[in-house]
């Protein structure tokens, strides 16, 4: 029994100051600290004024562990705009769904919208993502061009009819991260 004490203290300061070490040691991410940053950069030069590196840091920051060059980063902004495009249709419908009265004008609007998001979520982003899995950029980027036109032509909807819309952040947003997408992709 005295032994079992004896060999538990001379155990237990070398584990109290490995688990020290570990604590006290940076938190690695599943990226070199670099890659997102420098892509962001490359990508805002490429984007021709479409987004700025601070959206660019902001959206793939934390969402592009395992990216290991500019190609991987392009497929983490199409996974970013199909998230975006998924979440503003379910936002749509929601809408469309509640009875808040928002107006004719406004619901014809999103039902406009509602059709060119169906397209993105069920057709252009599959397309766009197959496109850049497959370094197919000149394909990724005219399909990824539809995306972002989809979102102009909800907003634009709206902005025509001088009727306030219910999806304008989410309408940019998308434009911007599909614009991303193309950027990393053409420095991919």
């Amino acid at each position: 029994m005295a032994t079992t004490g004896t060999c538990m203290g001379s155990i237990i300061p070398p584990l109290v100051l490995l688990m020290t070490v570990f604590s006290a040691a940076p938190r690695v991410s599943g990226e070199p600290p670099s890659v997102v940053p420098s892509a962001c950069k490359a990508a805002t030069a490429a984007g021709g004024g479409t987004f700025t590196e601070d959206f660019c840091l902001s959206a793939l920051d934390g969402k592009s562990a395992g990216a290991a060059d500019y190609a991987d980063m392009a497929l983490v902004a199409v996974d970013l705009a199909t998230a975006n495009a998924t979440a503003t249709e379910a936002k749509i419908d929601a809408l469309l769904g509640s009875s808040s009265g928002s107006g004719a004008a406004s619901s014809e609007g999103l039902r406009s919208c509602r059709a060119l998001y169906g397209a993105v979520v069920r057709q252009y982003q599959p397309e766009c993502r197959a496109a850049v899995a497959g370094g197919r950029y000149g394909d990724a980027e005219a399909c990824l061009g539809r995306t972002a036109q989809a979102a102009a032509a909800c907003e634009r909807w709206f902005v025509q009819r001088k009727v306030a819309s219910p999806v304008a952040p989410e309408d940019d947003a998308l434009a911007k991260l599909a614009d991303l997408a193309i950027a990393l992709a053409s420095v991919a």
